[in-house]
């Protein structure tokens, strides 16, 4: 069995780096994790001696980067030596890692902002202050969040190729577009992107839900009415901030899907 080694009290990066070992490295899934003060090395054995002990952020080995002043990471030259080139989701969680390690989010203008102290790196923070004596468990926490962000990082890239490929057109509000897809994040990534309306039809169900952005003036009730109108079976929800109008919802199963193709409704929010 291969060991990974990395120092105690893991920050965001040791934690990645132990992740990318696991997930797509050669027989590292099963690997056993031991922790060792920062800087050195398990039992005191020379770093990198035995193709069956990997040292990541400590050790001063090859997955290590504190020999230097570069701006690189321990997760950043694990994720140089594994065949993951073709995944953007990973190549961006690690950009971000690299980042959290110098410092960078401090140097953002809004830094001082509540809403940080709910990033990965702050809850890790307090995980850790939680279990001060209990580095497997910090571990297996930060291990499972990154899973998570791994999944709706995925789902981000694939939602900005998804809202590429949609159909773009114009309200009375601004530029919006609409898509065939599988993939909820369209809606909040085409937000984010600058478009005022989006609007997402589940290939499968046949739901649509529709977005748009309160700074906008956007205002969805003659839609809803038009919608409606059209199709009268269907269940439509207009929420009361007049932004959000849902024809399906994982909030309650059993609304009815509309019958309306994309284009019709694409039609009718044009006007």
């Amino acid at each position: 069995m291969k060991t990974i080694v990395t120092h105690t009290h893991p920050d965001l990066d040791a934690i990645c780096s132990v992740w990318l070992l696991k997930k797509f490295g050669n027989h590292f899934g099963n690997s056993k994790v031991e922790f060792v003060p920062a800087g050195q090395t398990y039992k005191d054995r020379p770093v990198d001696s035995s193709p069956d002990i990997v040292h990541v952020d400590t050790g001063h080995g090859i997955f290590d980067h504190h020999q230097s002043n570069a701006y690189t990471s321990a997760a950043e030259l694990v994720l140089k030596s594994l065949d993951v080139n073709d995944d953007k989701a990973v190549k961006r969680i690690v950009a971000i890692v690299v980042g959290d390690d110098h410092a960078m989010d401090l140097k953002r203008p809004d830094a001082g902002d509540d809403m940080w102290q709910f990033w990965y790196g702050e809850i890790l923070s307090g995980f850790k202050r939680l279990y001060p004596n209990d580095d497997h468990r910090v571990l297996a926490f930060g291990l499972e969040m990154l899973e998570a962000v791994y999944k709706t990082m995925q789902q981000k890239v694939d939602a900005e190729k998804e809202l590429a490929e949609g159909t773009a057109f114009e309200t009375r509000w601004g530029k919006a577009v609409a898509c065939a897809t599988y993939n909820d994040s369209v809606l909040d990534v085409g937000i984010r992107q600058g478009f005022v309306l989006v609007v997402r039809k589940d290939p499968g169900k046949h739901y649509v839900r529709v977005t748009g952005r309160a700074d906008k003036n956007v205002d969805l009730t003659d839609a809803c009415k038009s919608f409606e109108q059209k199709d009268p079976q269907a269940t439509w929800y207009l929420h009361p901030s007049k932004v959000l109008l849902r024809n399906g919802s994982t909030k309650n199963p059993h609304m009815v899907p509309t019958k309306l193709h994309l284009e019709e409704m694409v039609e009718i929010l044009k006007t």
